[in-house]
């Protein structure tokens, strides 16, 4: 329970410090909700002299400024309102927005491997669902709070200072609405943490359809995929039907008790008046106080329900703001001079797992071409992924012309490296655009350079739109040959000293495997090359292979000698030989 409170604390912190920037616009929403309650208190103070003016000394003349002054009031108490929503509904929508940002750059600057097996859903969750909870924070909770609660304690006063013995019948029922609103808060937080999940869910079970159309067709599971969208569907109609029956509830309690304190409230003022004890128009200003205080209170009392899912949502988010950054080195590489170094490389990827590498002892000199090839699960992957930092060895250190990696700028040592995945990236853009997307400020004719030399120029020509033409969600549109060399022309236009290539394993049509190919000889050209290889060509033609196995270096040397010398090297190229899909290993994800 101590538990519960403390973190509760922390979170009521944190989110003050998330409304902190907006504070200008809030404080000016503040002195409108004043005035506007300094309204509400003179309608309910000047009910008392327009009643005894109508009911007891029938002053006609003050009776003729009642109706203007009662149309003046509320049309000013409209734009006052309408004031108040505006400033603290916009502050609410700009800090979601700048929420996002935030949480985008963040997740931008994490390392790799920092997601580890969560899903992409569950972060978009995060990015968009509970961000956009963020916003009530400012349009539902603190506006309620600034505009009603300033009118409760006006009200209030005028309440008791008309009667204060009345106010105080009609105060009975504050306990149980307090602790209603609690209970039913407590029940919103759980269940809207139930439906962000479900939510996550429900992107996770959209992006696989979108992304496994053509395996979900030709298996014939499309069926089975609906049912299971439905029944998620279904349970979050569920959950989200069970909030709205919560807050609705608090609603309920608090109209279920305000109708009874009014009950005692009229019988004993209808007593008091019957009596002589007091006037009708000081009944009247005390009876239209208590009124217009239990709106005010039942709108406090349904936002606590909205705080308690606001806090869930910070609470969800603050896992992904947990997630530590890369972090950074301060000395500069501003060029490639000499080598690349392993030494003593041992890596895991958690504490408690076997290594992937171990020991690795390893010199790339510049301007070698370096074939790494070993069977699935060697560790190939993770070696190459080592040298531009996606994440830094377990133990030993990767060396550039001298300089550990940890201690250099990414930024400097990044720029220095080309990278061409097994799995082709593409982003939904222009071709141009993704063919620019490591130099923005290239030249239209460098870019074509780039294409023509990726063997790609071509069939750009001949899309719709050329270079403008869009992509689309990951270049579905285009053939597997087509989506290499695009990225293989991105490399080319960086230039960069260092390439890192891992060769798709998927099979190409003999064209467009010989157009790739020329296009990797024109990448390779001049620049150091660490290539994971599938490709005899490739293999055949490295100025030096390395074997791994069981995350070890069993051999390393030319082709030639390799295949004389090393029983392992041999058995991998038989094997690629014999079916041109295991020599380098298959790689599935080292």
């Amino acid at each position: 329970m101590k538990d519960r409170a403390a973190l509760t604390e922390v979170l009521d912190r944190e989110l003050a410090a998330l409304i902190r920037p907006y504070l200008p616009r809030v404080a000016a929403a503040v002195l409108v909700s004043l005035l506007l309650s300094a309204l509400n208190g003179a309608i309910a103070w000047f009910f008392k002299p327009f009643t005894n003016a109508v009911v007891g000394a029938h002053d006609y003349a003050l009776v003729a400024w009642v109706p203007p002054i009662v149309a003046a009031a509320f049309t000013a108490r409209g734009f006052l309102a309408y004031l108040y929503a505006y400033l603290m509904r916009s502050a609410g929508i700009k800090l979601v927005r700048d929420t996002r940002v935030r949480l985008y750059r963040h997740l931008v600057r994490l390392p790799v491997t920092a997601l580890g097996t969560e899903t992409s859903a569950r972060v978009i969750s995060r990015l968009l669902s509970d961000t956009g909870i963020l916003r009530l924070l400012v349009s539902d909770t603190i506006l309620t709070v600034f505009k009603e609660v300033p009118s409760i304690l006006t009200l209030l006063a005028v309440a008791f200072y008309r009667r204060w013995d009345v106010t105080l019948l009609a105060l009975v029922v504050a306990p149980a609405i307090g602790a209603g609103t609690h209970r039913f808060g407590k029940g919103v937080k759980l269940k809207r943490k139930q439906a962000q999940q479900t939510i996550a869910q429900l992107t996770h079970r959209i992006a696989e359809a979108t992304a496994g159309a053509k395996v979900i067709k030709v298996f014939g599971r499309g069926r089975e995929m609906e049912e299971r969208f439905a029944a998620d569907s279904q349970v979050h109609y569920r959950q989200e039907l069970k909030i709205v029956r919560l807050k609705e509830m608090t609603k309920v309690l608090v109209d279920v008790c305000t109708g009874f304190g009014l009950a005692f409230v009229i019988w004993y003022g209808q007593y008091l008046v019957s009596a002589g004890t007091i006037t009708v128009g000081d009944y009247a200003s005390a009876l239209v106080a208590i009124l217009m205080l239990f709106g005010p209170v039942k709108k406090v009392g349904g936002s606590y329900a909205v705080l308690q899912e606001i806090r869930g949502a910070k609470e969800r988010m603050n896992w992904l703001e947990g997630l530590a950054e890369e972090t950074d080195g301060d000395v500069p590489l501003p060029a490639f001079r000499s080598e690349i170094r392993f030494e003593g490389v041992t890596h895991r990827y958690r504490p408690d797992a076997e290594p992937v590498l171990r020991g690795i002892d390893l010199v790339i000199h510049k301007g070698e071409v370096l074939a790494v090839v070993g069977p699935s699960g060697a560790g190939k992957t993770t070696l190459i992924d080592l040298i531009p930092r996606f994440m830094d060895p377990t133990e030993g250190r990767v060396l550039v012309d001298g300089i550990d990696l940890r201690r250099v700028r990414l930024a400097d040592l990044r720029a220095l490296i080309g990278l061409v995945g097994q799995d082709v990236i593409l982003f939904n853009d222009t071709v141009r655009e993704n063919i620019a997307f490591g130099r923005p400020d290239a030249t239209d004719e460098e870019i074509r350079e780039a294409a023509r030399r990726a063997y790609a120029h071509e069939f750009i020509q001949e899309l719709p739109r050329g270079y403008e033409t869009l992509l689309g969600e990951r270049g579905l549109n285009l053939s597997g040959g087509q989506r290499q060399r695009i990225a293989i022309a991105r490399a080319i236009l960086k230039s960069p000293p260092i390439l890192i290539l891992d060769e798709a394993t998927s099979a190409l049509d003999s064209v467009s495997e010989t157009l790739v190919q020329r296009a990797l000889d024109e990448l390779m050209q001049g620049r150091t090359t660490i290539v994971v290889a599938h490709r005899l060509s490739t293999i055949r033609n490295a100025d030096r292979i390395v074997v791994l196995d069981h995350g070890r270096i069993r051999a390393e040397g030319r082709h030639e000698d390799l295949v004389a010398g090393s029983g392992v090297y041999r058995e991998l190229y038989a094997t690629f030989e014999a079916g041109r899909g295991g020599a380098a290993g298959e790689e599935t994800g080292d």
